[in-house]
């Protein structure tokens, strides 16, 4: 099964992201130069099915994916499916300049000391970064992708089991570029260089993939192991409740408060739950923050403009009451919540059964994957 950031054409399909919270499916259409939404759906993922990224409940997720399919009355058939966690790695290195055939067979030689699982254990892929290094340089900048095979092959037995047809698997963090790049076939992009170097922020359930780009160059790759589900455990640790208790609690009340005299005129109880949420929330932002740093050391002095300029949230954990405003303060960058279905048509029954304004940042995921078989 193929890794990698292209696709074929063709003129629908369906985007599968199984996340560790729920699962979502996307379907776009093309309309001529245009893409619709023509079919969505999310539904809640049983606790403790996936871990570190893998499936270890196919029967379970294949069930979920099944009602979702019901839910968002899609025809069985072929879909794209994202995989992340830990067992996914992102490198940039440098090589010599060479070919891509001699690339790929000197990875086999050469990768082992860049991925930390066994080569014959992992499906790896790479991609020239085009556009960074000097053109007299000797060497060139690649991205080397790799993810471990039991991940691959948990999510495509899930997936076989609720009777769809895997057609290609992507890496999360780069769906999520995708998706919030697309452009319409002639559009005038606001995603100029005018607006400077951008920092991609995925909170999912269980991991944060941080890309940051220039343009549709990827500059730097990240995935730390802190999410939604963090923010769940840290308040079920505070007051002393199960996990599932915990995770309406975030839903329903949870909220990070910058001032200190919000924290104040809160009970005993709403005050837990903001300190819990609070110290998750200072976690995800430390981990950014040391990701632009070091993105920024790594360029100074071989561009002006090379540092961060702005950053964008995506995935489920990001919707957190005042998560967003809070991250600004803390990266000293204006941070905004992502909207992947700002370019794209909405079906009017799809805009009528979901709250696609809540669910936009969810569905980033889906909707890349989906767009990498719809748009050359």
């Amino acid at each position: 099964m193929p890794i990698g950031l292209f696709g074929r054409r063709a003129k629908s399909m369906v985007g599968l992201d199984i996340g560790t919270s729920r699962v979502k499916l996307v379907e776009l259409t093309a309309r001529g130069a245009s893409v619709e939404l023509t079919r969505a759906a999310v539904e809640l993922t049983p606790v403790d099915v996936i871990r570190d990224g893998k499936v270890v409940q196919p029967e379970q997720v294949a069930a979920v994916i099944k009602k979702a399919l019901a839910a968002g009355r899609f025809r069985p058939g072929e879909v794209v499916a994202a995989i992340a966690g830990q067992g996914v790695v992102v490198r940039h290195v440098q090589f010599p300049k060479m070919p891509e055939e001699e690339l790929r067979e000197a990875l086999k030689w050469e990768g082992q000391k860049y991925i930390p699982f066994p080569m014959e254990e992992a499906a790896v892929d790479f991609e020239i970064i085009r556009g960074v290094a000097d053109p007299e340089a000797a060497n060139m900048e690649v991205m080397l992708v790799a993810a471990q095979r039991s991940i691959v092959d948990s999510h495509l037995a899930a997936i076989e089991l609720a009777g769809l047809r895997v057609v290609a698997v992507d890496v999360q963090p780069f769906t999520v570029l995708r998706a919030l790049r697309y452009e319409p076939l002639g559009a005038e992009s606001p995603c100029s260089a005018a607006n400077g170097v951008v920092a991609y922020v995925d909170i999912g359930a269980g991991t944060t993939d941080i890309v940051i780009a220039d343009g549709e160059i990827i500059r730097f790759t990240r995935i730390v192991p802190v999410g939604g589900y963090s923010f769940t455990r840290a308040i079920a640790d505070r007051l002393g409740i199960g996990f599932e208790e915990a995770e309406q609690i975030k839903i329903e009340e949870a909220r990070i408060y910058e001032d200190q005299s919000h924290l104040d005129a809160l009970d005993a109880r709403g005050r837990a739950i903001a300190e819990a949420v609070l110290e998750t929330a200072c976690a995800i932002g430390t981990e950014v923050r040391r990701s632009l740093d070091y993105h920024d050391l790594q360029l100074q002095g071989r561009r002006d403009d090379a540092s961060v300029s702005r950053a964008v949230l995506a995935g489920g954990g990001s919707v957190l009451d005042g998560l967003d405003h809070y991250l600004q303060g803390e990266l000293g960058l204006p941070t905004s919540m992502c909207d992947p279905l700002r370019n794209i048509a909405i079906n009017p029954k799809v805009a009528s059964r979901l709250d696609l304004d809540k669910l936009g940042p969810m569905l980033a995921v889906g909707v890349g994957l989906a767009l990498r078989e719809v748009v050359d």
